[in-house]
């Protein structure tokens, strides 16, 4: 049985070699057309094919702005740099990083300074005298001052859909929102030296840090910058119009609104920017 099998193997075997090798199938007709379709790389790398240009922008802004923490009104500077991520219905879709500085000085407003009230404890007077200030006591506690804010955002992620259906017309408008971060530096200026001692300078009729006491007058001899200080979160929302001066050279003109910590503090602009495109 065994060398039945063998032999029968081995008949295989030959006959499988003495076939050779098999013919290759020929085509029965010409390849099929290509799609047509375009690499979807090169639709996001290009967004303007027709331009040559990538779709990306930077620009400068300045405007007026109105501040948070009852500032009011003051002006605003900033810089932002635009870059397409993929088209959207009827425009493009773009990352946004920005950066804008606004600066601003409240109205005169009353404030009770608890430290010089207890200075005028400590020079002899009566809690009363002390309260009222000069001329019953050294120093000045309830006083008029004006806040002197520096807030910059930092905003390093935001989205930005631009219409490009209004090209014929050259304008885009266009709408935006991010988030960033938040530095407010606050100080208050006394309307008027009060003090009977140290008139005109620190403690009390300095620049005040929270509304309370003056830096050391050898800090501000070094140049060193006095204030308050914070660090909050910040999240905005823009609408504007780019009005499209030339190939690479546009005129914004939008509104942006910021909110700080929440939405406990705002702040509204309205700027006019300088858009170069590339």
């Amino acid at each position: 049985m065994a060398s039945t099998t063998l032999r029968t193997a081995t008949a295989l075997i030959l006959a499988v070699l003495a076939a050779g090798p098999l013919p290759a199938q020929e085509p029965t007709g010409p390849p099929p057309p290509s799609s047509g379709k375009r690499s979807e790389g090169h639709e996001v790398h290009e967004l303007l094919p027709d331009l040559g240009r990538i779709g990306s922008q930077v620009g400068f802004r300045g405007g007026v702005s109105w501040n948070p923490y009852g500032v009011g009104r003051g002006f605003e500077l900033g810089g932002f740099v635009d870059l397409p991520l993929a088209r959207a219905p009827g425009g493009k879709l773009s990352y946004e990083f920005a950066v804008s500085l606004s600066d601003g000085r409240s109205e005169p407003f009353a404030i009770t300074d608890p430290i010089a009230y207890v200075a005028n404890l400590a020079a002899g007077a009566s809690p009363s005298a002390a309260l009222a200030g000069p001329p019953q006591a050294p120093f000045p506690v309830r006083r008029s001052v004006r806040t002197d804010l520096r807030l910059l955002l930092v905003s390093p992620f935001a989205l930005k859909y631009t219409l490009l259906r209004l090209d014929h017309a050259r304008l885009r408008p266009y709408v935006g929102a991010g988030i960033g971060l938040v530095v407010a530096i606050t100080k208050q200026i006394p309307e008027r030296d009060e003090s009977l001692q140290f008139a005109g300078t620190s403690p009390f009729d300095d620049p005040l840090i929270a509304g309370l006491v003056a830096q050391a007058p050898e800090l501000a001899a070094r140049g060193i910058p006095t204030g308050q200080g914070n660090l909050d979160f910040g999240a905005h929302l823009g609408a504007g119009i780019e009005i499209r001066l030339s190939r690479g050279l546009s005129l914004n003109l939008d509104y942006r609104f910021l909110a700080v910590g929440g939405a406990s503090q705002r702040m509204h602009a309205l700027d006019t920017a300088l858009g170069f495109h590339w």
